[in-house]
Parts: C-alpha cells; sequence; structure tokens
C-alpha cells in the first residue's frame, strides 16, 4: 500500500477551489474513461485514481481529514488511530456510525459503476485505511469492500451495462440460416443467425454484456446483423432479384442458360426474342420469414442483354445485311 496524493492525481494547488476540483475532475475523467480507452489498463487505472481522488477531495469533511493525515497515514495506522488523533469511527462505519456517503453518480459518471476486476471496491487500499472498514487499521476490509460497492439496505444490486456489436452475415447465408463462432473476453461464443433475418435486426446473447460492479447480474450483449449483399443480387423483403447477363444471340434465338444462384444451379429456357429487363420467377426460392419459415418468397431472374463487342469486319456486313432486311 503506498501513499496517494489526490491533489498531485488531479493536478491542483492544496489550496484549489471546489470548482477547480470538479472541473478538472471532469476533464480527467473524460480523458480516461473506459469507453474511450477500450482494453487499455493505463487508463482504466488513471480513471480509477480520478474518481478516488474526487470523492475525497470534494467532500470538505473527507478533505479535511485527509489534510490532516497525508502521508503520516502509516504513523496514525502505528498508533492505534486514537480518539485524541481523530474520531476513526466517524469515518470507519462501527456500530451506529456514520457510513462513507460515495456518490457513484458523480464519481463514475450516469451510474455507470466501474471497479477492479471481479466487482471489488473502485477505491484503493490507501483510501479504505482512511476512510472505510470496520477496523480502518485491521485485515477486515473485504467485508467494507462490499459496503462500498453497494448497501443493501440503500439500493438493490444492478445489472451490468448491455453492450452492442455488429456482426456481419452474407446473404446467402439467411436461405437456411448459418452458425457463426466469435470470441468475447476470451469465450468462444456460438451464435445461430436464423434463416430470413432482415438486415439492421439484432440478437440478444443474454449475461454476455459488461460486468457488474454491485453484486447484480451481467449485462446483455446484442448482435446487430449486418447483411452484404453480392454484386447482381437484390432483396425486396422475402424475395431476391437477381440479374443474369444473357448475349445477344441466345435472346434473339433462343437456347438454355444455366445459373448460379444462391439456392444452387438452375437451368433456364430463354425463349427466342427475348426482351431485355425479361424476368423469370422461381416460386417458393426466395427466403424463408423468420416467425414462419415454411412461408418462403420467390427468387426472380432478371435478363440483361449482353450486346458483342469489339465486331469483326465480317460481323459488321453480316450486321448491315440483317438490318436491310429489317428494313425491306
Amino acid at each position: 500500500m503506498e501513499y496517494k496524493d489526490y491533489y498531485k492525481i488531479l493536478g491542483v494547488s492544496r489550496n484549489a477551489s471546489q470548482d477547480e476540483i470538479k472541473k478538472k475532475y471532469r476533464k480527467l475523467a473524460s480523458k480516461f474513461h473506459p469507453d474511450r480507452n477500450p482494453d487499455d489498463k493505463i487508463a482504466e487505472q488513471k480513471f480509477k485514481d480520478v474518481g478516488e481522488a474526487y470523492e475525497v477531495l470534494k467532500d470538505p469533511e473527507k478533505r479535511k481529514l485527509y489534510d490532516q493525515v497525508g502521508a503520516d497515514w502509516k504513523r496514525y495506522q502505528q498508533a492505534g488511530a486514537s480518539a485524541d488523533d481523530f474520531d476513526w469511527s466517524k469515518y470507519a462505519g462501527r456500530g451506529g456510525g456514520q457510513r462513507v456517503n460515495i456518490n457513484f453518480e458523480d464519481l463514475f459518471g450516469g451510474g455507470q459503476q466501474r471497479g477492479s476486476q471481479g466487482g471489488g471496491s473502485p477505491f484503493s487500499s490507501f483510501f479504505e485505511t482512511i476512510f472505510g472498514g470496520g477496523d480502518p487499521f485491521g485485515g477486515a476490509r473485504q467485508q467494507q469492500r462490499r459496503q462500498y460497492q453497494y448497501d443493501p439496505g440503500r439500493a438493490a444490486p444492478q445489472k451490468g451495462r448491455d453492450s452492442e456489436a455488429e456482426i456481419p452475415v452474407d446473404l446467402k447465408d439467411l436461405v437456411h440460416g448459418v452458425e457463426k463462432q466469435f470470441r468475447i473476453n476470451g469465450e468462444r461464443v456460438k451464435v445461430k443467425i436464423p434463416a430470413g433475418i432482415e438486415d439492421g435486426k439484432r440478437l440478444k446473447l443474454k449475461g454476455k454484456g459488461h460486468d457488474s460492479h454491485t453484486g447484480g447480474a451481467k449485462g446483455d450483449l446484442f448482435l446487430k446483423v449486418k447483411v452484404n449483399e453480392p454484386e447482381g443480387i437484390e432483396r425486396r423483403g422475402k424475395d431476391l432479384i437477381q440479374t443474369v447477363p444473357v448475349d445477344l444471340y441466345t435472346a434473339v434465338l433462343g437456347g438454355n442458360l444455366t445459373v448460379q444462384t444462391l439456392n444452387g444451379k438452375v437451368k433456364l429456357t430463354i425463349p427466342p426474342e427475348t426482351e431485355n429487363g425479361k424476368v423469370f420467377r422461381l416460386t417458393g426460392r426466395g427466403l424463408p420469414g423468420m416467425k414462419n419459415s415454411g412461408s418462403r418468397g420467390d427468387y426472380f431472374i432478371k435478363v440483361e442483354i449482353d450486346l458483342p463487342k469489339n465486331l469483326t469486319s465480317k460481323e459488321k456486313e453480316l450486321f448491315k445485311e440483317l438490318a436491310k432486311l429489317r428494313k425491306g
């Protein structure tokens, strides 16, 4: 355990006003907030140190005690914290004594409580030596840590914060559904993406969100589905529309065409004189409904005539002859 200079942590003088302390705290808390510094352990520790310093210096009574004890806290520890020095029961919460009132909303912002891993006290041993514990210099600090975490007589444990992430899914995976695997905090998680799910829908993974630091259940993780549509294929509800190129000669004379769809290969018979934009309908081969998998949309194949390019002299002559025949 080491002495913590709360004035140095906040970067203010020992004569700083309450307004100065509050402004500096807000600036530093915003700078080191875990939401701005994900997975940054150094920033996380600085955020907690700043919060602890503010908890003491914003309260005139605690600040006065801290100024009196300061770096000499070990001397008071060894001396047994006699009543001649301080009325420790006032701060330790002994039988009927006053509990330290920690305003988590002020300290951590909007009631989002963040403590050490595992839901321990957000305060250091130094803080608890001076301000907390049934015996401020004894070994029974674990019980006091729980008191700081939450007071059952004052408020019920709160659920941890929910979190959200985006999960990409290919359109072809929605024909039959797919199972995705990924890791959350080192834990391998499987999630089933239901067939026919719409872009932007959210899937809920219960208990996979943030830890609670008040003894409550973990938050939930919401996965926002991002559907990737391949080039040439469009989704309209449960229907799928695929545009396929057809050469001029097949469109004019007719013929057979094999198309690779999201449902596999299909063979189409192209009738003679097929117009550009002609649509062929494959009934019941679209996407299923999320709530009724037996009800499927249709699959439409739209013809896009591919005109020949880089014609040879002979081909041009033949087209001219054809044009004369059509005009004649």
